[in-house]
């Protein structure tokens, strides 16, 4: 779904398409963050030309954290000059525990080497200019996208509307989560588009959000 001149979403809406939402950012160098599982990268790339943007103008693909249903389609990028990116946090744990996890799930880890890696602070691509945030708890090297000039957080499997993301996977951590989520609710943000589910809208709806986690953390 084009929402802007240069910004796509591609929310999971079925089995049948990706097994997590998908947002590319187009412009000089366009990018897509979180592929998504490898065997629905063919229906993201249509899904992408049904919105007029060329899939094969992907030069730069970030992966929130290595998890199969976000990352495992990076592999499709394999071979060619589309650079891929994690935290170096998180390409630890995918070699480590997290190549465990995907054999867990009957998959094979990315055999490829992460081109770059993304590390707290500033971030320029092409003419867009991003903040990258830290964010373990789902996962040890889990990262959030924060655009600020149209105040958009992309926080993967961190927040979601009404929840957060899951701690009893490998390498989860409730305490980190709880930090990193408390880390988030300081930016001035507008819209935040989760790993899966709904986008929160509106700065309103998205303090009660967080007001709402707040509250759960403190039942616990």
């Amino acid at each position: 779904m084009k929402i802007a001149d240069n910004f796509f979403i591609y929310f999971w809406n079925n089995p049948k398409e990706n097994n997590c939402n998908s947002y590319v950012i187009d412009g000089k160098v366009p990018v897509l963050i979180d592929p998504g599982l490898e065997q629905r990268v063919d229906n993201l790339f249509d899904r992408m030309r049904e919105d007029g943007f060329d899939p094969n103008r992907i030069e730069v693909v970030i992966g929130t954290h290595c998890h199969p249903d976000h990352f495992t389609g990076s592999r499709r990028f394999a071979g060619s000059n589309v650079k891929v990116a994690l935290s170096r946090e998180e390409e630890k744990f995918m070699i480590d525990e997290g190549s465990r996890w995907y054999s867990s799930q009957g998959k094979d880890a990315p055999e490829f080497p992460v081109t770059f890696y993304l590390k707290e602070g500033d971030l320029k691509i092409g003419k867009h200019e991003f903040e990258v945030f830290l964010t373990p708890g789902h996962s040890p090297g889990s990262l959030s996208v924060y655009w600020p000039r149209n105040r958009t957080l992309i926080c993967g499997d961190v927040i979601f509307r009404g929840s957060i993301g899951r701690v009893d996977l490998p390498g989860g951590n409730g305490q980190q989560l709880k930090q990193s989520i408390e880390k988030l609710s300081k930016l001035k943000v507008d819209l935040i588009l989760p790993g899966h589910g709904p986008a929160i809208q509106g700065s309103a709806n998205v303090e009660g959000n967080f007001q709402l986690i707040r509250n759960y953390f403190r039942m616990m």
